[in-house]
């Protein structure tokens, strides 16, 4: 009785490798039909699609204006209350100011839950969404609200909640803090509304 014929090494080695191909073809990655978001990938700025907002007013929110620097830069808006300022702050850019690349650092979810006014410091409660943002930016959304707060009359500081709850929150130095923010703890976040001093005369 002769022995079983045995593959040679070299085509075991060819099948094998053909086989690893097909079960990795079936299980890579096809691309989508349609664009679909990534977790965690999302923007972070203020609406897509803008607000209905009217850039007029006598109040003023601060948004991260057009420019390399980034700067906030006050906007007119019209607000009945100190409360319903802050919720037009959150709203964002409007379609004109989007289009001339106005933008928001603060998330487009994040919802005022409740706010009063204690003497000169405004109390806000705010959704989850402000306190998730990366440390790179979450200074720069504070001072969005902090310096729109204080266009408020009489009010100098913000008290900041999240979901009722005190958070740790950076001031401008990246010092993080559960007490109130003011607008001179996040120096040099605001455009100065001075103007350059002229040349000094040549001798």
């Amino acid at each position: 009785m002769s022995s079983p014929r045995r593959t040679p090494r070299s085509s075991r080695n060819v099948i094998g490798l053909v086989l690893a191909a097909v079960l990795l073809a079936g299980c890579g990655i096809r691309p989508d039909p349609e664009p679909r978001a990534i977790p965690g990938a999302e923007p972070v700025v203020g609406p897509v699609a803008g607000s209905d907002s009217a850039a007029a007013g006598a109040q003023r929110i601060y948004l991260v204006g057009p420019g390399d620097q980034r700067l906030l830069r006050s906007v007119p808006r019209t607000a009945p209350s100190t409360a319903n300022l802050i919720e037009v702050l959150l709203d964002g850019p409007n379609e004109n100011e989007l289009r001339a690349q106005w933008t928001s650092l603060i998330p487009a979810q994040t919802s005022l839950l409740d706010s009063y006014i204690q003497g000169s410091i405004l109390f806000l409660d705010l959704t989850p969404e402000l306190a998730a943002l990366p440390g790179t930016v979450q200074p720069q959304a504070l001072a969005q609200i902090v310096y729109t707060a204080a266009e408020a009359p009489g009010i100098t500081a913000v008290q900041i909640t999240i979901e009722g709850e005190p958070q740790q929150l950076p001031k401008g130095n990246g010092q993080a803090t559960t007490g109130t923010l003011r607008p001179y703890d996040y120096p040099g976040f605001v455009q100065s509304a001075q103007p350059a001093y002229p040349a000094l005369p040549s001798s």
